[in-house]
């Protein structure tokens, strides 16, 4: 089992959504507000927290992310060896960088971090010793799409905001009673706009700091 925090049930959206929507079935409803956090945590990078630090072995590069039960990895925010930040760069990059030779081989103390798979970061040059928690790394997550629940934050800083989200996408489905061509495009503008604001703010360094990830064993 994986602790992060409070996290509120996906129901606690609908005040934002059904009173606006009558004629929406209410797991109609649900699924759209599901959507619409997924969007809004892959957008705005809000939902961050640092991941248990990790052990690296001498001659292994490759170390799997694991994030906490019912959430996905969206983006690495930073990674950490011994203290020292690594510098994110794309294989084509590394291939630039160490011309002379096959960065996918170098060893030493890394220097860059990399992802080929999301889950997964892949350290270089690779250690060429075994230590102990010695990586650390901070992400940026979402939602899977079996959650039932989120961050209890961003319900109460953003349940109006999301709920634009999930209107857009319900005013936007064809042959529904419910159906506003025009009300979806507003509500997808406030949407949009709402998650370029937060991405700002994050991106100014002013996010909520997430308690570090538990893991505990039972």
């Amino acid at each position: 089992m994986q602790t992060y925090g409070y996290t509120v049930s996906f129901d606690q959206f609908l005040p934002e959504v059904m009173q606006f929507t009558p004629d929406v079935p209410e797991i109609i409803a649900m699924h759209a507000i599901k959507n619409a956090c997924i969007e809004f945590c892959e957008r705005s990078l809000y939902w961050q927290i640092d991941l248990p630090a990790i052990s690296v072995e001498a001659d292994k590069g490759n170390y799997a992310l694991q994030t906490p039960v019912d959430t996905k990895l969206v983006q690495l925010i930073s990674t950490y060896f011994d203290q020292n930040l690594l510098i994110p760069a794309a294989p084509d990059e590394l291939a630039n960088i160490y011309r002379m030779g096959n960065w996918q081989t170098m060893k030493g103390n890394p220097q860059y971090v990399t992802q080929i798979i999301r889950p997964e970061v892949i350290l270089v040059p690779i250690p060429y010793e075994s230590r102990s928690d010695i990586l650390s790394v901070r992400v940026a997550i979402a939602p899977t799409r079996d959650a039932e629940s989120i961050d209890s934050e961003i319900y109460e800083q953003f349940a109006e905001r999301i709920g634009y989200g999930a209107r857009a996408r319900l005013y936007n489905t064809p042959r529904q009673p419910y159906y506003d061509k025009n009300a979806a495009l507003e509500m997808m503008k406030l949407f949009r706009t709402s998650i370029s604001e937060v991405r700002i703010m994050v991106n100014k360094g002013l996010p909520r700091t997430s308690p570090q990830v538990e893991y505990q064993v039972f």
